[in-house]
């Protein structure tokens, strides 16, 4: 999915669903579903996916996926984790905590965690 600048704001400002100790990242790597743990990060041309995951070298048996440590990440960083095409939810940084601010288990709607008991649905198929 692609993150544009004011949907980079809205997972930086939602309220959010929980908050916990350490997000849960996939261990498992397969070609098909390409698991991955990116972190979002802003420039002038966007917003890009920085990798911080990827699968081990080892060709015997199931491969796992190797994760930088994510509490060295700074406040208010945002990241995906991705555990298929369909399956992906976004966390922030909250001082020492992550904090779950939105999920999809649908390649075109994510669902941002705002207040109030409903979350937001966003329409990610692009218009053309």
């Amino acid at each position: 999915m692609t993150i544009d600048e004011a949907t980079y704001l809205i997972l930086r400002s939602a309220s959010g669903a929980f908050s916990c100790r350490y997000p849960p990242v996939p261990r498992n790597w397969n070609p098909v579903d390409r698991p991955h743990v990116a972190m979002l990060l802003p420039d002038a041309g966007g917003i890009f996916s920085v990798f911080l995951s990827n699968p081990e070298n080892d060709t015997e048996g199931p491969q796992t996926l190797e994760v930088s440590d994510l509490n060295r990440l700074p406040t208010k960083t945002v990241i995906e984790i991705r555990h298929s095409n369909a399956s992906y939810s976004y966390y922030r940084r909250d001082n020492g905590s992550w904090t779950k601010v939105a999920e999809a288990s649908d390649p075109f709607v994510v669902e941002v965690f705002s207040h109030g008991y409903a979350p937001i649905i966003m329409n990610m198929i692009p218009q053309i």
